[in-house]
């Protein structure tokens, strides 16, 4: 009697941590896709929440798709001229918004910066005064 594999697929990792399911990561779209991914991370540095992580590889998703109808353009395949300018758009939007983001949470002042502002510098002569 044969027996029934009731094995889910596998999702596939890649390098860096992005989550593919039932995609072979081999395929020249699938190393460009990482490659934004990782191009985008990198440009908006390491200290990435969750959700901008999630914003950066929809991003990656659409630029890679824009890219691909660029490709079709140089081929002379017809393509949707308003569909490419709205996949860029999309794609610099969700990237401003997750460097916005980014800003907005180191735009307060250092501990230092505030002790400083509050209570004054300190100096040597300052110090060792009673």
């Amino acid at each position: 009697m044969p027996s029934q594999s009731t094995a889910r697929p596998r999702l596939r990792r890649t390098r860096a941590g992005t989550v593919m399911p039932r995609v072979d990561g081999r395929f020249l779209h699938a190393r460009r896709y990482r490659q934004l991914v990782e191009q985008f991370e990198a440009e908006l540095g390491a200290d990435l929440s969750a959700a901008d992580r999630e914003l950066v590889k929809t991003a990656a998703g659409l630029v890679l798709r824009r890219e691909q109808m660029e490709q079709a353009v140089i081929k002379g395949e017809p393509v949707d001229g308003d569909q490419m300018v709205r996949l860029a758009s999309e794609a610099r939007r969700i990237l401003s918004k997750v460097k916005a983001s980014k800003k907005a949470k180191s735009a307060g002042p250092t501990l230092a910066e505030y002790l400083k502002e509050k209570y004054g510098a300190r100096t040597a002569d300052n110090a060792e005064a009673p």
